[in-house]
């Protein structure tokens, strides 16, 4: 079987999985339709201790209604991957996500719409497929073709994210910068080992009040160079009220990662529009 073959199988196959997925969704039987989501909130916070390894996320547990028999779960929550909250406190809502009939296995999201439908998998799908006719195309009629057939989707999809990263941006503009002391309880160290690499990573734990009193722990990457990240280190909190996630340590850092954002998806747009005009001039 030559390239052409393969790469029409590959799409073939793509193309199955994509219709059973949008098939699944429509019958209402895809894992995520089935799951149980509720509405929940942080029962329990606490630090970890100084100096052990690192982490994922930040030890807390959380209280969540089971809708068959109103009884509360009250569950520690450990996830090695996926969804993790960098600010939390006592009586956070959260929404709760888990399997019918296994509460212990549930998952935390921002609310409980959250990739309901369970798309993702056949959007994925769809996306492959795309991915192997561009590069059938290409193959057979030029280089141009894979300009055109990247460069359309991408800036496309960038000027959607350009547009919500403004909008973010100017969001939080008009919010009014809180700065509240805190502290760093605790620095965890990890050192991994890839067989061909060797890399650490560190993570500190800062605990502090924000403007209404209510006590909080923040988690961020701790590097060793800087101060304020440094074990029992007095800092300063500075976050925007309604986003306490996206609080800093380095209130010029803070106003300027929304500017990188902005500067990175909009460089991916340009990028994205030149693709498609050299391959439209090309072909």
């Amino acid at each position: 079987m030559d390239w052409h073959g393969v790469l029409l199988l590959w799409c073939a196959g793509c193309g199955v999985l994509a219709l059973i997925g949008y098939g699944r969704s429509l019958a209402g039987v895809t894992r995520a339709q089935r799951a149980v989501r509720v509405p929940g909130r942080i029962a329990e916070v606490r630090v970890p201790e100084h100096g052990g390894p690192d982490i994922p996320g930040i030890p807390m547990a959380v209280a969540f209604p089971d809708p068959g028999t109103g009884q509360e779960h009250v569950l520690p929550h450990v996830s090695e991957s996926g969804f993790q909250l960098r600010a939390v406190w006592v009586g956070r809502e959260i929404a709760v996500i888990h399997p019918p009939g296994r509460p212990e296995r549930f998952e935390i999201a921002y609310d409980v719409e959250s990739g309901q439908h369970g798309l993702g998998r056949p959007h994925f799908a769809v996306f492959l497929l795309y991915c192997g006719l561009v590069a059938d195309t290409a193959i057979r009629h030029g280089y141009p073709w894979a300009l055109l057939g990247v460069g359309v989707p991408l800036a496309v999809v960038m000027s959607f994210v350009l547009r919500d990263e403004i909008r973010l941006t100017r969001r939080d503009a008009a919010r009014p910068i809180v700065a509240v002391p805190g502290r760093v309880a605790a620095v965890l160290t990890s050192v991994h080992d890839d067989g061909e690499s060797v890399w650490t990573s560190r993570a500190a734990f800062i605990t502090f009040h924000t403007s209404e009193g209510t006590p909080a722990v923040g988690r961020l990457r701790a590097d060793p160079k800087d101060p304020n990240t440094k074990y029992g280190a007095d800092v300063t909190v500075h976050y925007r009220p309604g986003n306490l996630d996206a609080f800093t340590l380095d209130l010029a850092d803070g106003r300027g990662s929304g500017v990188r954002d902005i500067a990175f998806v909009a460089l991916c747009v340009l990028l994205g529009v030149a693709g498609a005009v050299v391959g439209t001039l090309l072909l």
